[in-house]
């Protein structure tokens, strides 16, 4: 395979790619993010969160202006945060889910405008979902709790960004992943071990950065992503340069054009030191 020498735009996942598992980033990647923005190269979180659930680590790193966020259902320019593209769900679609998850066991959100919004059943009762502390201190931060969130979505008259889900049951999950999948006008990804995502169907991290490319100037080819996760698949296929982390799933792995280190081993600062500024130090493994 042949590597495009000119990389300038770099999209990066965040948990579990360039956020340790601590949800920080270490200084080595720091310096090396910010070596690449120097440089002249674009660096986007690409991340199934909203934009308000972006953590402060990430955007105060100077010279990172743009995100792809929910799954891509948007890319924002984080100063103003005007929209550069968008793939949502059409609120009339969103309504006939909301209508459709009521009849699971599972708590589900939705992220509108960049924020997200939960029921009061869901946002007090966390545990009785097996959210994990960290995603529950995530939650916390992010979502806005409701009384009634197809009253919400009713009220803000406007599509939807996406869905979100968490199971306590995981032979639950796979049996609704199943039903949710005959769907024709969304697409159901996860990021989490008990979670599903639901993005409009032709929504995926991979489209909205190569979108943002285009509107640069530049071509696929000058595209480089990173991930560990199902909803990472589309963007390792699609962009010019693939990385995988060591860390992320089999398919993720397979589809990959290079493997990195972990997320624990800076993973993210070698593959941008290899495959982008062009260091010496060969940390990346080629397949």
């Amino acid at each position: 395979m042949t590597i495009n020498e000119d990389i300038r735009v770099v999209g990066l996942d965040l948990d579990s790619t360039l956020l340790k598992d601590d949800k920080t980033i270490s200084d080595r990647t720091k310096q090396v993010l910010q070596k690449a923005i120097d440089r002249g190269i674009y660096i986007l979180p690409a991340t199934g969160r909203t934009l308000t659930a972006i953590p402060s680590c990430v955007k105060e790193i100077e010279g990172i202006r743009y995100a792809v966020c929910s799954n891509g259902a948007t890319v924002l320019d984080l100063t103003t945060r005007k929209e550069l593209y968008s793939c949502k769900i059409p609120k009339e679609d969103a309504k006939k889910l909301v209508e459709i998850l009521e009849g699971f066991h599972t708590m589900y959100d939705c992220y509108i405008e960049g924020r997200g919004y939960t029921e009061y059943r869901f946002y007090n009762h966390l545990d009785d979902y097996r959210v994990e502390p960290q995603i529950q201190m995530l939650i916390k931060q992010s979502r806005k709790p409701v009384e009634n969130l197809l009253d919400e979505i009713e009220r803000m008259d406007c599509d939807v960004e996406k869905f979100n889900m968490f199971f306590y049951d995981l032979k639950k999950r796979e049996e609704i992943l199943s039903e949710l999948s005959r769907l024709p006008f969304i697409k159901v990804t996860s990021s989490l071990f008990n979670n599903l995502e639901i993005n409009a169907a032709e929504c995926n991290k991979g489209t909205a950065l190569l979108e943002f490319a285009r509107l640069k100037g530049f071509e696929k080819g000058q595209v480089m992503c990173c991930g560990d996760g199902n909803n990472d698949f589309d963007m390792i296929r699609l962009c010019g340069v693939g990385v995988a982390m060591m860390n992320g799933e089999d398919r993720i792995k397979e589809a990959a054009d290079y493997i990195t280190y972990s997320n624990e081993e800076d993973g993210v600062a070698r593959a941008i030191e290899r495959l982008c500024i062009r260091m010496q130090e060969d940390d990346t493994k080629r397949k």
